[in-house]
């Protein structure tokens, strides 16, 4: 059920903003009755400006060193409306230069 809620966009986006050859990281940790899954890159990172709209619809980052990376600004969106929906959460820890972590969780009952 986790690779259908997010989970594959989310790795899509590691790999899309990260430098070819860096290491992405993903864990899924059970904690009480909740999933966290994360996804951990060496990307450019995030603005904490950028943070606040980054899962609304067609938001796109607007930095230079990702003005080569394709997309429309809805897979972000969608991914946090399906785990909503599931009674989920979704949010991003970055550092610009230094990498993004994605989580999301998800009650297992």
């Amino acid at each position: 059920m986790l690779c259908t809620c997010g989970q594959p966009n989310l790795i899509s986006n590691a790999i899309k903003y990260s430098k070819k050859g860096t290491v992405i990281e993903v864990k899924c940790e059970i904690l009480g009755n909740t999933a966290r899954v994360s996804i951990q890159d060496q990307s450019i990172g995030i603005r904490p400006n950028d943070i606040e709209k980054l899962f609304e619809r067609y938001y796109r980052v607007d930095e230079i060193n990702a003005k080569h990376i394709s997309g429309f600004g809805i897979g972000l969106y969608l991914s946090a409306e399906i785990i909503q929906r599931h009674d989920g959460r979704i949010w991003v820890e970055s550092e610009i230069g230094k990498g993004s972590t994605f989580y999301f969780s998800l009650p297992l009952t």
